[in-house]
């Protein structure tokens, strides 16, 4: 069964990747899915500390400072220095990184759309009920 329902998620995330014949907007504003991973998180927890952020993505400390500090050149994340603690850095998204944000949460949506269309309103809220139930569960280490 494991097997089964591993292979039909892979070819469910391709089939999201074959929708729709456009490319994502990735390569207009020349990040990488990586990226996407950051900005995405900044915007759902805006003013977030980079502590926050490595902790939130799991990833080493010096990972998170390259990457934040590679958006930061982008122009598309905003360092501030907290006001109490000149060590700590905040992040938000700046005017540009919402603006690719949006366009690709626009892209997805239309993605998400054309997957779905063949589900009745019971049967997406099935698949939503059963995709919140399978979140919601702890990592067992």
């Amino acid at each position: 069964m494991q097997d089964s329902l591993n292979l039909k998620f892979q070819q469910l995330i391709l089939r999201f990747h074959q929708l729709g014949g456009e490319l994502p907007p990735l390569e207009t504003f020349n990040i990488t899915p990586s990226q996407v991973v950051y900005l995405d998180y900044l915007a759902r927890h805006p003013d977030c500390r980079l502590s926050e952020l490595t902790e939130a993505l799991q990833y080493s400390a010096a990972s998170v400072s390259a990457m934040v500090s590679l958006l930061n050149a982008k122009g598309l994340v905003e360092k501030t220095q907290e006001p109490f603690d000149g060590r700590a850095l905040s992040l938000s998204l700046t005017e540009k990184g919402h603006q690719v944000v949006s366009e690709i949460e626009q892209f997805r949506s239309k993605r998400v759309d054309l997957l779905l269309k063949s589900l009745n309103e019971a049967e997406k809220t099935s698949l939503l009920s059963l995709i919140d139930k399978a979140m919601s569960k702890k990592e067992e280490r």
